[in-house]
């Protein structure tokens, strides 16, 4: 039988864990399947899943930044969650066309109960109105999550995302982050993977009690998570939101029936 292939798509792509993680799966496991990174800006992504749907050993793709949004536009058959948040982290050919779900929020939510980290009843904050940033948006307002403020340098992407989750979530989603919290705070962007990047947040805007949380993969602590912990915050890694979500997305891509 010819080797069943995955990949991950996103640019950049250098900080992805999702090859590691899953092909020592495959190796543990003795499946014939392996998962590739490809580095494929916004642009050229219908191009690419073009391709790859023809291919007939191609078995799904785990999506990353900056193509969440475009992933669930050009799938045929999505989830609730996609038609929520309006982005996709998975997909898989069918006959149709793609079929899309959106793992990263339940992976997210996932980490921090791991972490004993309890956020019922507390408010959120997010920077990043991306992919992730809905993703996890939205998983956290149905974790029970008070409120979120959610607010993106693009002002709008902020009022798209804004829109787009008031319709399932009216009252409970603001455009504007607060002067102060005692909440959960994450950075759902990309600044933190170079070691010169300015800090995404600031902290001065923490009360003791807050959460801080990354969604970025590499490195493993960023300079945010580092200055937080230093101030003495409980933090989240952004391996936990792969690590959260590595079940569902080998069953959404149906990675065992590989074998």
């Amino acid at each position: 039988m010819t080797r069943r292939l995955y990949a991950i798509i996103g640019d950049p792509i250098g900080q992805a864990r999702s090859p590691t993680v899953f092909n020592a799966r495959f190796a543990d496991r003795g499946i014939d399947a392996e998962m590739v990174a490809l580095e494929v800006p916004g642009e050229g992504l219908p191009a690419v899943l073009s391709g790859l749907r023809a291919i007939r050993n191609f078995g799904g793709a785990v999506i990353t930044v900056p193509d969440k949004i475009a992933a669930a536009d050009i799938a045929h058959e999505k989830s609730q969650r996609v038609r929520i948040a309006g982005a996709a982290n998975v997909l898989k050919p069918t006959p149709a066309g793609w079929s899309a779900d959106l793992l990263d929020g339940e992976g997210f939510v996932a980490g921090l109960a791991e972490k004993g980290l309890p956020v019922m009843h507390r408010s959120a904050a997010i920077v990043g109105a991306g992919g992730a940033g809905l993703a996890i948006a939205a998983a956290l307002l149905e974790a029970g999550v008070t409120t979120v403020a959610l607010h993106d340098c693009d002002t709008k992407k902020t009022a798209s995302a804004l829109a787009r989750l008031l319709v399932s979530y009216p009252g409970r989603v603001r455009g504007r982050l607060p002067e102060q919290t005692d909440g959960l705070v994450v950075n759902a962007t990309p600044t933190g993977m170079a070691p010169d990047d300015a800090l995404p947040i600031d902290l001065g805007i923490l009360n003791p009690d807050a959460i801080i949380a990354d969604a970025i993969m590499k490195p493993p602590v960023t300079r945010l998570l580092a200055e937080a912990t230093r101030r003495g915050h409980p933090i989240l890694e952004g391996s936990y939101m792969l690590d959260g979500q590595i079940e569902a997305i080998w069953t959404f891509l149906a990675m065992e029936q590989t074998e």
